[in-house]
């Protein structure tokens, strides 16, 4: 069947008259592939074509010149039904892109080869291979943008084989197929709401950090590659519509709410407790009150020299999300356009979480109130004793608040750490904490949970679903 169905896709092409036998053998390859794939997952869950365009911010944006290292590739243009090739070059020491006059060109050995004739330029590598730029490789099509006399590449492809370059980046691959699968999905509805906001401008998502880590076909892994394919198209929807499926390496106990990191409450980003993190992230750092001075003095602040820290507001997870310094001339709170993690980049670099405490400004036991129907109680939370999960009495340490939709732990402002030298921050968790752990997902994997129970739990009131239009 197969052989057969090999040589209806081959006579129909030459029944049409296809000239070069490598453009040829590209477009069966092509079409093979595509019905392929619908042959696979068409069964379960139909069509699924979507491409997204990756500026390649890291090393190829806005240079003097792009060197392409394939001694054969094509030249054309994009129709609506993907690239359509009009030119093969070959050569044997590979390409350089450029921008001449405002448009595109390719070189070999110095001399111009081709002049692209729009504002654009789009390649693909020859006979099935990947597009090398560099020490990168790339699958799909490059296209080379020209702005004044600088050039830029931006990668086009498949959702899917884009996604094959970013779990191994975003995740050890070692990690357990249940949780490669929950980034898998993930990572795609991160990229597919980032289409659909519009937020860039040339293309819908980078390859740095500050988007989703990105190195081509260099960094592909078969278990990764599993993952995506184990999922295809899956997404996470929110009241019709994919959500920002933010995710980070490691919170130390609990996420944070969007709106304690960001500015806007979403109501699929709330604050839940870890179920067991694998390998959680633990740090420290000091800091003397000169480099506290100097930090402060820095971002602006008239406080004098700094002689006390104190953690003046905390998150529903017990991040510090306020933090004052108090200094001979008065006290300054960071604001939150500088940002507890980023205002000590000068002294050292970014904190690796909000998730710390101070040496020497421990919290007071949290009090609560109490009412038995008749009248208020109020006492510290130690005082209270609760059935544990084996039914044994023990005394509360640690409360929290549900009030339908957020989990809030119940916390006691610390007190100022002063005196000796400096502070030391005694930390926990790794990044932003809002959305999936990955450490979590990796321990909720290894305990035996499922990627969409997994989902699920990170992403609150969300359903998991394939997209069947964009």
């Amino acid at each position: 069947m197969k052989n057969k169905f090999r040589e209806f896709i081959c006579a129909e092409g030459m029944s049409k008259n296809v000239k070069n036998k490598r453009v040829f053998k590209r477009i069966c390859f092509v079409i093979l592939t595509a019905v392929f794939a619908v042959a696979i997952y068409a069964p379960v869950y139909g069509a699924y074509s979507h491409t997204v365009r990756v500026g390649l911010m890291r090393s190829f944006t806005n240079q003097n010149s792009i060197n392409v290292q394939n001694t054969s590739i094509w030249v054309g243009y994009l129709v609506p039904e993907g690239f359509m090739p009009v030119r093969e070059l070959n050569s044997v020491g590979g390409f350089t892109a450029r921008s001449v006059g405002g448009r595109a060109e390719l070189l070999s050995g110095g001399q111009v080869v081709h002049t692209f004739t729009g504002n654009v330029g789009w390649i693909m590598a020859n006979d099935g291979d990947f597009v090398q730029l560099g020490s990168y490789r790339y699958r799909g099509i490059i296209e080379f943008i020209p702005t004044g006399g600088q050039i830029s590449a931006v990668n086009i492809l498949s959702i899917e084989e884009y996604l094959f370059g970013v779990l191994p980046s975003e995740m050890a691959p070692h990690f357990h197929p249940e949780a490669l699968k929950a980034q898998a999905v993930a990572a795609r509805t991160y990229t597919f709401n980032q289409i659909r906001q519009g937020a860039h401008t040339g293309f819908d998502i980078c390859d740095r950090t500050c988007c989703q880590v990105y190195r081509g076909a260099a960094s592909e892994d078969e278990r990764t590659n599993a993952a995506t394919l184990g999922t295809y198209g899956l997404m996470l929807f929110y009241d019709g519509q994919t959500i920002l499926a933010t995710y980070f390496s490691s919170s130390g106990g609990a996420t944070e709410n969007s709106e304690d990191v960001w500015w806007e409450a979403r109501p699929y980003l709330r604050s839940v407790n870890e179920i067991v993190e694998h390998n959680p992230m633990v740090w420290e750092r000091s800091f003397t009150w000169a480099q506290l001075t100097s930090a402060a003095s820095a971002a602006g602040a008239n406080i004098g020299t700094v002689n006390g820290v104190s953690v003046s507001r905390l998150g529903a997870s017990g991040r510090a999300l306020e933090l004052t310094l108090h200094g001979a001339n008065g006290t300054w709170v960071v604001p939150r356009s500088v940002g507890v993690r980023g205002f000590f980049s000068s002294i050292g670099g970014t904190l690796p979480s909000r998730n710390f405490t101070i040496q020497g400004a421990t919290p007071s036991t949290p009090a609560i109130n109490v009412s038995n129907g008749w009248q208020n109680f109020n006492a510290p939370l130690n005082t209270f004793q609760a059935l544990d999960a084996n039914g044994a009495i023990s005394t509360v340490q640690m409360g929290y608040i549900f009030d339908g939709h957020t989990t809030r732990r119940i916390n006691s402002t610390p007190s100022i750490a002063s005196g000796g030298t400096g502070i030391t921050l005694h930390g926990r968790g790794w990044g932003h904490g809002v959305g999936m752990s990955q450490m979590g997902a990796e321990g909720m994997a290894r305990e035996g949970f499922l990627f969409r129970e997994i989902l699920l739990h990170y992403y609150t009131g969300v359903e998991i679903r394939w997209y069947d239009g964009f």
